[in-house]
């Protein structure tokens, strides 16, 4: 003969327990985020090898245009500089010149565009990555057409 034997459980302790699953499976997932390679570096731009050079994009800000220029070597991005902007543009926008300290800092730092912009100014941080991003591909541009040339000259 089989006894039967009854099992009481509270709700709470029932809810208690999901919670810590819960909170234990956000914290794998993040610990095995945080220590993977970033794999979406190459959707932010041609991190890779480039044609050695200053490439320019320009941007359009209060009617003015305001030149972004990133200096590349072979495989590294060494600098990155803004110019060409008069007062008026300072003027109207007062954060352009410390955003873009910050950012060329990280992107030469992490040698990729994928970096956080600062809260303050996230669409002046927006205007001035999709700018970078540009030259970029202008330096990644040029290198796959100068490949291209090289090969049709063997053949």
């Amino acid at each position: 003969m089989v006894k039967s034997r009854f099992v009481v459980l509270r709700m709470k302790d029932i809810i208690r327990t999901g919670i810590f699953i819960i909170i234990g499976i956000a914290l794998l997932i993040t610990l095995i985020w945080a220590i993977t390679p970033n794999r979406g570096a190459s959707d932010t731009g041609p991190m890779g090898s480039f044609v050695p050079g200053t490439y320019t994009s320009y941007i359009i800000l209060h009617n003015q245009p305001v030149t972004v220029s990133v200096t590349v070597s072979e495989d590294e991005i060494l600098d990155i500089a803004i110019s060409g902007m008069v007062e008026t543009v300072e003027v109207f926008y007062p954060l352009i010149r410390p955003t873009m300290a910050n950012l060329s800092h990280q992107v030469i730092y992490n040698q990729s565009t994928a970096v956080e912009a600062p809260v303050e100014s996230l669409h002046t941080s927006r205007i001035l990555l999709d700018a970078i991003n540009m030259a970029l591909h202008q330096a990644a541009a040029e290198n796959n057409d100068e490949n291209e040339n090289n090969e049709d000259n063997e053949a």
